[in-house]
């Protein structure tokens, strides 16, 4: 198992993927399914890859959880971590600011056939943040 993974290792390496992405990749971090969580949401690609979000936001809007799980590249999962380890922490507010140049940026680059990836990621937040909006509008305006 350990020399599979040093192959695969090595491959993203020659095709461009920076230390950093393996690591993300490799480790799956971030990588899982929230309970109950306050948001969640699927983004699609025309190619079929998808990533589904989940947030966990306290009452304050700070994100204290994020998850993804995805079915796609490696460059897809490396984007979906970093994107996650970017916003926990972070007001939604702070995160509707985070760019792919954030992402690319804490992954130390990507190829450029990869390039695209990190703008899933994003739109997918950008999706979640919508949704979570309007949820909160309807839950307020119910009460």
């Amino acid at each position: 198992m350990k020399r599979l993974a040093k192959e695969k290792s090595e491959l993203l390496k020659v095709t461009g993927y920076s230390g950093k992405a393996i690591e993300y990749y490799m480790d799956d971090v971030n990588v899982g399914i929230i309970e109950n969580p306050d948001v969640t949401i699927a983004h699609t690609r025309p190619c079929g890859d998808t990533m589904k979000l989940y947030l966990r936001i306290d009452k304050n809007g700070r994100i204290e959880g994020a998850k993804f799980v995805y079915l796609g590249c490696p460059g897809l999962a490396a984007s979906g971590s970093a994107l996650t380890t970017l916003i926990k922490g972070k007001t939604i507010r702070e995160a509707k600011k985070i760019t792919e140049s954030n992402i690319l940026k804490e992954l130390g680059g990507l190829s450029e056939s990869k390039l695209d990836c990190p703008k899933r990621a994003i739109t997918t937040l950008q999706q979640a943040i919508l949704k979570y909006g309007e949820e909160q509008k309807t839950t307020a305006n119910a009460l």
